[in-house]
């Protein structure tokens, strides 16, 4: 075990040590914790802006950017069909992306709006094709991925992009209900943020850099 994974270890001891403090402690390590799973980098012009569909809000987001000249144009990674959509295929029943919908309903031109498929869409299968993706297209991307993912998507993200194509911006949505400062206070999220620190741990152990 490196260094870097004992002193990550040893930090997360020392977080539940807090946790368990009096009120105060807790709420100042709870805002830690939440710190280190959010991402939330400088809003610079791209030439295109890109969701998963697993983020929630996340096609606000990408409305929003659009509406506000930040980017041209917007990608949604979309899961592989599955037999019972290919069999409505088949059928003759073709039926538009529930979020390409909700994207053109919320302004944005369906002409700007590009789909890419992305295997299952889990962390793996989304990295992998929008790297592929921009490998064969390079630009400047800004990628909108929820609060508590956006930390270990960056990282997945790192280990396979272009190098001849600059770093993807991550941002979250504004709207997404995870805010670092209270995350606890709520079921939901709480749930979410102790589900994703365990991933992002594993990640970091799996790959210590």
């Amino acid at each position: 075990m490196t260094h870097r994974l004992l002193r990550l270890a040893a930090a997360i001891l020392v977080l539940g040590a807090l946790v368990a403090a009096i009120p105060p402690v807790r709420r100042g390590a709870l805002r830690t914790i939440g710190g280190v799973l959010v991402i939330n980098e400088p809003l610079v012009p791209v030439d295109i802006a890109v969701m998963t569909e697993s983020g929630e809000a996340g096609e606000l987001e990408l409305s929003d950017l659009y509406r506000e000249h930040v980017v041209p144009r917007v990608m949604v990674l979309t899961p592989a069909p599955s037999s019972a959509e290919l069999e409505l295929r088949r059928r003759g029943v073709h039926r538009e992306d529930f979020f390409v919908t909700t994207l053109v309903d919320l302004g944005v031109p369906r002409e700007v709006i590009l789909t890419v498929e992305a295997g299952e869409g889990g962390t793996t299968e989304s990295t992998d094709a929008l790297a592929t993706w921009v490998a064969r297209h390079p630009c400047r991307v800004l990628v909108v991925v929820s609060p508590t993912h956006a930390r270990r998507y960056r990282r997945t993200l790192q280990r396979i992009w272009p190098r001849h194509v600059p770093p993807a911006v991550i941002r979250h949505p504004r709207v997404n209900p995870f805010r670092s400062e209270d995350w606890w206070e709520a079921r939901r999220t709480r749930r979410e943020g102790l589900f994703e620190l365990q991933k992002l741990v594993w990640d970091y152990l799996r790959h210590p850099w």
